[in-house]
């Protein structure tokens, strides 16, 4: 193995034609032009994160000689460090919002036949936390019930809901695009609650999800893949005949519900916070970095969760990571029903009794864990006990360094 002192994705990524090789694959793979775009900026600010050369930020008191000089981070998803860092911030910040209720994780994964279709039109990904949603709205508005009703009641009517249906429920949805094996696998998790509000904004607790409900409703998925925009006719035809094909077999589209509740919001952050902005592979599982090719292990959940080693070519590697970056402004987390960031003040006044008292944190993250490693706040100066100001900004792509004072 070579030996490396930096971080290892870093070094990888810093071999110019790895990465020339990787982004022609990534062109000729339905990769559009903006996205591209993004790409090569997200690889330029992951390669430069915290170098002092490309950019920091200085903080000192006025008439103080200690100075503190931070290194800009590139908070990409590229990046196992910022990526883990985003994570437990929101993490933290979502707190507040979680209810103090049982929740379940629920795992949802698409078809190996139909994950082609979600490459080739990647707008697709935002319509699979749709459907999740449209999943539980048919669970816990009883609908199939209501279809059974012999006298129809429009869905304005105040009458549609009973006392015992649950309008109001809460759901949080993670994209995720890659398998532990770097591969093209699409696939949502979701994090729900075991209950909800009435019509009436009373609390209602979900004893069970119907399996066979849920499997049946998410082949909706397959109304998503026949409605792509897709770059030629024979890839719409192919779309067509695979969905045709998985009606005719009339197959149980695969489904996890995780063992046992999540009984208390730190179980709940806990959950979120290894699904969110993760890197594709942790640093940990690359084992080996020849010239020529890469070594990482997973653990394989089809052999029993068996360490299973792959080396694949550099170039390889690389474009199967990239492929996973997401586009500009993508949003991977998506919140639904009394999670949602707009509701109704009635609602709002019926969940706040189920809201833990959290105590609001003083410090970020960042600051608690530089104090937890090196016994100090690092925004303030360590001679006065002050906390200090930006003096100074550099940043290698807005030039030229900025003076405050």
């Amino acid at each position: 193995m070579t030996n490396i002192t930096q971080n290892k994705l870093k070094y990888i990524f810093s071999n110019n034609n790895i990465l020339l090789d990787s982004l022609k694959f990534c062109k000729k793979n339905n990769i559009g032009d903006s996205h591209l775009e993004y790409i090569k900026l997200s690889i330029d600010t992951f390669l430069a994160c915290r170098d002092i050369s490309k950019g920091f930020v200085k903080f000192k008191r006025p008439l103080c000689p200690v100075t503190h000089l931070f290194p800009i981070t590139c908070k990409s998803k590229l990046c196992p460090s910022c990526g883990y860092r985003y994570s437990m911030t929101w993490s933290e910040n979502i707190q507040k919002h979680i209810l103090d209720i049982e929740h379940r994780h629920v795992l949802f994964t698409v078809p190996e036949e139909c994950r082609k279709f979600f490459f080739y039109d990647r707008s697709l990904l935002s319509k699979l936390s749709t459907a999740v949603n449209q999943v539980f709205k048919f669970v816990f508005h009883n609908i199939s019930r209501k279809r059974k009703r012999k006298n129809k009641i429009s869905e304005h009517s105040k009458y549609y809901f009973t006392d015992s249906d649950i309008v109001h429920y809460g759901l949080i949805s993670v994209i995720h695009t890659f398998g532990r094996d770097l591969k093209w696998n699409p696939h949502v998790h979701a994090i729900v609650s075991l209950g909800g509000f009435n019509k009436n904004l009373e609390f209602r607790k979900m004893r069970y999800f119907n399996v066979d409900t849920i499997a049946g409703q998410w082949k909706y998925l397959l109304k998503i893949i026949e409605n792509g925009s897709y770059p030629s006719k024979k890839i719409e035809k192919d779309a067509r005949n695979t969905a045709t094909k998985l009606y005719k077999e009339n197959r149980r589209f695969f489904f996890n519900v995780g063992n046992g509740d999540i009984n208390s919001t730190k179980g709940i952050i806990k959950y979120l916070g290894r699904y969110l902005a993760r890197s594709p592979i942790a640093e940990y599982k690359i084992t080996d970095i020849t010239d020529k090719e890469v070594t990482f292990f997973f653990n394989d959940l089809a052999n029993d969760k068996k360490k299973t080693y792959i080396t694949m070519p550099s170039e390889r590697f690389v474009s199967h990571i990239l492929i996973h970056l997401p586009p500009k402004n993508f949003k991977m987390v998506n919140r639904y029903g009394f999670y949602s960031r707009h509701i109704s003040d009635r609602l709002k006044e019926a969940i706040d009794a189920f809201r833990k008292n959290i105590a609001v944190l003083r410090y970020s993250f960042y600051q608690r864990q530089m104090y937890k490693t090196f016994g100090m706040n690092p925004f303030y100066c360590p001679v006065c006990k002050v906390k200090m100001i930006v003096w100074e900004f550099y940043h290698y792509r807005y030039p030229p360094l900025k003076k405050y004072y």
